[in-house]
């Protein structure tokens, strides 16, 4: 089969950016399985490898309102069996997927947690309206949705057609064999005695949450838990400052630590040496993050948007709390408390998880099998 996914920008693996990662691990397993996989990507930089991968690299063209002739070239030129568009609010898609569907070629979306509700409120007078007359209808157009987690969401966008239900998973060649859990204490003896909470991703402040986490332990730090909070992840569209005036306001600076991004065995290292994983996110897809702490054997505390398909909750893999100062403060105070027994059941648990429901090999095939039911002919269905 051949199958041809766009993207806007470069698809880089290391990225902060959960879409970046999708991309880059499905198509890598799509690839392996033998399919003829193409990825078109709008960017100025220079292209990252994937294995197996073939890249077409086309010049940005922000905003554009027709499918420009450098892709069309492409499509004609691949002749592609069906295509997949990822994230959302991408004007770029709804012009390709026109240009596709006037070809005969049937694609999936995958929208990344960008169907979110809580996203609706950010510029509702220009997102509302788009959603309804381009994205919403682009959408129902497609094959299926591919959900990563956010079958909810998706639903209640208004999504009629197949939603397909795989979530991202992980390579475990990227998970460390071994980790040094000295790190963090020799990076951050401050937090000496205290009971850290690792968080690994942009700081989006709106997003992740972040506001609500300094309210949180600002609530709880009268509790007798030195809590300390210890953030891993890039600057993103100037939250760190508004975090750091938000931590000083709220007097708990000491609480604070602003790493700045770590990666590779870094970045691992800092994240098993906390006590906990912490994801108080308002909205995801499935975010990388909590599947690599997942991954690495560490304990995860998150809101129901951060829980990978709910199955933290279900399966009582981590602690899940809601999405609010009192819900956050309550789930740190919880895993503070955990007996050792407690923590080993949970952790073991999502292990478990991670093993069965996270396999690349297993979510190329699921989402392969929906592309396969797309392009069987109409007289054979």
């Amino acid at each position: 089969m051949k199958i041809l996914h766009f993207i806007e920008g470069r698809c880089n693996a290391d990225s902060a950016n959960g879409v970046d990662k999708t991309i880059y691990y499905l198509t890598r397993a799509q690839a392996a399985l033998g399919h003829e996989v193409h990825i078109v990507s709008e960017t100025e930089k220079e292209l990252i490898p994937i294995p197996g991968v073939v890249l077409h690299r086309t010049a940005p063209t922000k905003g554009y309102l027709r499918c420009p002739q450098e892709v069309k070239d492409i499509i004609d030129k691949v002749k592609p069996d069906v295509g997949h568009f990822h994230s959302a609010y991408v004007t770029g898609n709804i012009c390709v997927s026109r240009h596709m569907r006037r070809r005969g070629i049937p694609y999936a979306v995958t929208p990344n947690g960008n169907c979110s509700r809580v996203l609706l409120t950010r510029r509702p007078w220009l997102k509302i309206p788009y959603k309804l007359l381009l994205e919403r209808p682009y959408m129902n157009r497609a094959a299926f949705v591919h959900s990563v987690g956010d079958r909810r969401e998706i639903e209640h966008y208004g999504i009629t057609v197949p939603i397909v239900d795989a979530l991202n998973g992980i390579d475990p060649d990227t998970i460390p064999d071994h980790f040094d859990t000295e790190c963090l204490m020799k990076e951050v003896p401050a937090f000496k005695d205290h009971f850290v909470c690792a968080f690994v991703g942009r700081l989006d402040i709106e997003q992740k949450g972040l506001d609500l986490l300094v309210e949180a332990v600002k609530k709880i730090k009268n509790d007798g838990i030195k809590v300390g909070i210890l953030l891993i992840g890039p600057e993103w569209k100037g939250s760190k400052k508004r975090i750091e005036e938000h931590v000083r306001e709220a007097g708990v600076k000491e609480h604070f630590h602003f790493y700045g991004p770590a990666y590779g065995d870094k970045k691992f290292d800092l994240l098993v040496g906390a006590d906990v994983f912490i994801y108080p996110s308002r909205w995801e897809g499935l975010p990388f993050a909590v599947v690599e702490a997942m991954a690495a054997g560490q304990l995860c505390l998150v809101t129901p948007a951060s829980d990978p398909a709910g199955l933290l909750a279900k399966d009582e893999a981590g602690v899940v709390f809601p999405t609010s100062v009192d819900g956050i403060a309550d789930g740190i105070r919880r895993a503070a408390k955990l007996s050792e027994d407690e923590r080993k059941a949970l952790l073991s648990q999502s292990a478990r998880i991670v093993r069965e429901e996270m396999n690349w090999e297993g979510i190329a095939r699921k989402v392969i099998e929906s592309y396969e039911k797309a392009v069987v002919p109409e007289e054979s269905k």
